[in-house]
């Protein structure tokens, strides 16, 4: 606490008349009061502070929620973009060993064809 009186002794001490000391005390006080922080101020910020903090925690773990949720969901559509993708791939594979097959029949059968024409014709010239 400032001792408003002790300071315009010691004002008057050092050469300061009563009215300069005067006001002396009334201009400092005046800042003071302005610009100073109190101890209520400082308590008062603090209540303010936490409750700021606690509120940008709670907001915080909200973002953190939605977001994981979001994740979860995105992750979610990938897996069946996924699937489906592997879904299609497994059809054309199965479809590509298909038209393989098939064409080794062909081929096989065509061999075995002439395989046989060709036994034919060796056995006539024999």
């Amino acid at each position: 606490m400032f001792n408003t009186l002790r300071y315009a002794k010691m004002l008057e001490e050092t050469g300061f008349s009563r009215e300069q000391a005067e006001m002396s005390i009334k201009i400092l006080v005046e800042i003071m009061e302005d610009k100073l922080a109190t101890k209520q101020d400082l308590q008062d910020l603090k209540v303010a502070s936490k409750q700021d903090f606690h509120e940008f925690q709670l907001a915080s773990k909200q973002d953190f929620q939605d977001f994981k949720v979001a994740t979860n969901q995105d992750i979610l559509a990938l897996r069946v973009e996924l699937q489906h993708s592997i879904t299609q791939l497994e059809a054309k594979l199965e479809n590509s060993i298909s038209n393989v097959e098939s064409k080794l029949t062909i081929r096989m059968g065509t061999m075995l064809a002439a395989s046989i024409a060709i036994l034919t014709a060796i056995q006539k010239l024999v």
